[in-house]
């Protein structure tokens, strides 16, 4: 503890007038002031009267006195008390300061099993003994990345986070709506107690920052030990410690993966590889039968790290059997399946992590993995140009504009529009029509009236009255498969050809 943080909480209680504040060691010691002799210490808080000391300080000291009027040496922090308030004062801050000192102590002991101690459990566990209470790591994601299993919790939305491995929708928005959170967000302090309606026990939440971004909150569950001060200082400390070992837990996790990792990115970056045949033979690394793969990129742009480094961690926990690869602005994985269960998951993680996410065809040889990393990375690029994100987004249907986009050819693409689509969309325009949207509806609903006509939203005779006039206007023979294909392919072109004019002349 430092003398001006003694001082601010004196102040809350007692009166003290300032005299100086300079730059000031730590607090190690406090010393009641008789008319002993004095070997002057400027790790010692002295408090009493200065004027009935012998040996006046030969150095600047820390001291709360009684005197009115007291020269002192420059650099000395000085603060006067009431005389009455001598004893109290000298109570508290003794208390204070062995505090702090026994939190210091617990700190140090925890940092030096964290140097031989590799396992997050054990870790956190120790923490919770040496707290004597519940502490739960969570990141910046709302992801419980662990939690001690020393002392009970009993708050069922906090059990039900830790069930789960990540807190629920009803928690964060009752922790959003929180007069204490948002109070809390405005002033950014490093700690704060935070308390919701229908809470069984204290949480004291503590911020863990790195490089000024919030990587994520250690939080502590009262129940075994009251909440001290000493806990508000040293909670982002423990927290930084214990996510700086989980962090290192992954890296020794990964480590077997690693060299799946420096190939695959060898093989999308292909500046020292001559052959990437014999690389891989080489390697002696052995790949799936089949895979496919899977690209991840933020919507926006993000300079935190912690959060990129992350977004691989959770596609390895949807994908245990994945290799990952961080290539360029793309978190990449390749997998030798994708399963309904985790098409889901991975829904959930773009929609939460302003994310969208790509997914290649399949393949069998590990030699075209660069190819169907681009259709993954072409799949999100595509479909951010109609205005799609926070989704995920198959290649096969987005290919079709993937050739369009590389197309090189000569003859410009409106040529090869079927000529129907130039006559529906004109004589909508004069006639305040929809035949142009209504053909292509019917077209993806496989020629079918009833599911054509709950697609737009109209009774089945006004659909039928249009399908009438388009045959009149267009003289279209829907039943030839010829045909559709070549309508389905136009109306594509003709989608893609007003994105990209869109795309290059934005508002």
């Amino acid at each position: 503890m430092y003398y001006k943080e003694l001082i601010d909480i004196l102040q809350e209680t007692y009166k003290i007038q300032i005299k100086t504040i300079c730059d000031s060691p730590a607090i190690m010691d406090i010393r009641r002031l008789d008319s002993s002799e004095y070997h002057w210490n400027e790790n010692v808080l002295y408090i009493g009267s200065l004027l009935e000391i012998k040996t006046p300080p030969d150095r600047p000291i820390m001291l709360l006195s009684v005197d009115e009027h007291l020269p002192i040496l420059e650099g000395s922090n000085h603060a006067r008390i009431c005389p009455e308030d001598l004893s109290s004062i000298s109570r508290v801050a003794k208390d204070l300061i062995l505090e702090d000192l026994r939190g210091d102590g617990l700190y140090f002991e925890l940092a030096q099993l964290a140097l031989t101690e590799k396992n997050i459990k054990t870790i956190i566990n120790s923490a919770a003994r040496l707290l004597g209470n519940a502490l739960i790591l969570v990141d910046s994601s709302q992801k419980v990345l662990a939690h001690s299993t020393l002392y009970e919790i009993v708050d069922p939305l906090w059990v039900q986070n830790i069930e789960m491995g990540f807190c629920s929708y009803e928690f964060v928005q009752k922790v959003r709506s929180n007069n204490h959170m948002k109070e809390w967000s405005k002033h950014g302090r490093a700690t704060q107690l935070i308390t919701l309606p229908g809470d069984l026990q204290p949480k004291l939440v503590a911020r863990i920052t790195q490089q000024n971004n919030v990587v994520g909150a250690l939080i502590m569950v009262e129940h075994h030990s009251r909440i001290q001060r000493f806990h508000y200082r040293l909670l982002p400390l423990i927290g930084r410690l214990i996510l700086d070992i989980f962090n290192r837990d992954l890296v020794s996790e990964g480590a077997q993966g690693s060299l799946f990792g420096a190939t695959l990115y060898n093989l999308l970056d292909e500046a020292e590889i001559s052959n990437p045949q014999e690389y891989i033979t080489m390697t002696k690394l052995k790949f799936p039968e089949k895979m496919f793969v899977i690209v991840a990129r933020y919507v926006h742009n993000i300079d935190n790290r912690y959060l990129k480094r992350t977004l691989n961690v959770e596609l390895e926990r949807i994908f245990p059997k994945g290799h990952s690869v961080k290539y360029k602005n793309y978190n990449g994985i390749l997998v030798p399946s994708v399963s309904e269960e985790q098409r889901e998951e991975l829904s959930k993680l773009a929609q939460n992590e302003d994310i969208s996410i790509g997914l290649s065809w399949p393949f069998n040889s590990i030699l075209e993995f660069k190819r169907h990393f681009n259709q993954a990375v072409a799949s999100i690029k595509q479909a951010q140009r109609f205005g799609q994100i926070n989704q995920v987004f198959d290649y096969c249907d987005y290919n079709f504009y993937d050739m369009l986009y590389n197309y090189t050819g000569k003859m410009i693409l409106e040529h090869y529009t079927h000529p129907a689509l130039k006559v529906l969309r004109k004589y909508d325009k004069a006639n305040s029509t929809e035949l142009f949207n209504t053909l292509r509806v019917f077209l993806e609903n496989k020629n079918n009236l009833r599911s054509t006509a709950e697609a737009l939203f109209v009774h089945r005779n006004t659909l039928i009255y249009r399908m009438n006039r388009i045959q009149q206007l267009t003289n279209l023979d829907l039943n030839k498969v010829g045909v559709v294909y070549s309508l389905m392919d136009s109306f594509r072109i003709d989608f893609f050809i007003i994105a990209r004019r869109e795309d290059s002349h934005p508002l």
